[in-house]
């Protein structure tokens, strides 16, 4: 297949482009959804959570003064107080779940002086300055998240790791391919040799706004097969480059014999002409 007669069409840049930027784009997608799965829903969690337990003593807190409690009374009640809902699955590997409330909270004339300052803040007492200790914003993230909705992550990691996989698959496979004709036969992309006159049909109807074409054929075993001519894919249309895919499949249709079945172009409105009224004469 070397000689003059001959024309490769291979993967083209478009094709390998295209392939590749799946491939990052489910790969980038496999990182994050894990990453999610594994810590940043879990430590959103912790976030969540230890600004719901200064959102909690704010108004403990408010109750008790109204109550005329003092430091001992607050302090008792801090210490018997759980961060984290009773719920498995939820936090990062290391957290305690058993974790009660910052220390902060606990102690009375601190938090009392803090909660004097901060009444006019949005912010819960002292959370923005334990916050920014932790290395977090400002503003805590709206909503917890539950056990399934952390395992959907996981999930969504897992059919995105397959996808990528498949990409790779993909892109390997069809970048070894090529799709050749010579003076005697069709070479499909991984598939037979075939004749031109064991082509039997050839369906063009997507050929000039896709570049794709089906061909049916009689096998070595005289059962029917089937085989695609894919321009878009291998060789590509650039006048540029000579169009090696039309140039293929021009020979195809050059040396073949059988059915051919194709657009019927549309037919042009016929335009009735009245005919005059020979009784107004």
């Amino acid at each position: 297949m070397n000689n003059s007669n001959t024309i490769i069409c291979r993967p083209t840049k478009w094709f390998l482009w295209r392939a590749v930027a799946m491939l990052v784009l489910f790969g980038v997608f496999t990182v994050l959804f894990f990453k999610d799965w594994k810590v940043g829903y879990p430590q959103k969690n912790v976030e969540f959570y230890k600004h719901q337990a200064f959102e909690k003593a704010k108004a403990a807190f408010q109750e008790a003064e109204s109550k005329g409690q003092g430091a001992s009374q607050w302090e008792s009640f801090v210490g018997g107080q759980m961060v984290y809902p009773e719920e498995e699955g939820i936090l990062p590997k290391g957290v305690d779940p058993k974790t009660g409330w910052p220390e902060v909270l606990a102690n009375y004339e601190g938090y009392k002086k803090g909660f004097e300052e901060g009444k006019e803040k949005a912010a819960p007492p002292l959370w923005l300055e334990y916050s920014h200790a932790q290395g977090w914003g400002s503003e805590p993230p709206e909503s917890g998240n539950d056990a399934d909705k952390i395992q959907t992550q996981l999930h969504f990691a897992i059919g995105s790791a397959v996808l990528t996989l498949f990409a790779v698959f993909y892109l390997m496979r069809t970048g070894r391919r090529s799709m050749v004709v010579d003076d005697e036969a069709f070479f499909a992309p991984g598939g037979p040799r075939i004749p031109f006159e064991k082509i039997q049909r050839i369906d063009k109807r997507k050929w000039e706004a896709k570049g794709l074409a089906y061909l049916t054929y009689e096998g070595e075993d005289g059962k029917s097969g089937k085989a695609k001519v894919d321009g878009m894919v291998y060789g590509q249309f650039r006048e540029e480059d000579g169009a090696p895919a039309e140039a293929l499949f021009q020979k195809i249709l050059k040396n073949f014999k059988g059915e051919l079945i194709e657009l019927e172009p549309e037919e042009e409105d016929e335009v009735e002409v009245a005919e005059p009224d020979e009784s107004k004469d």
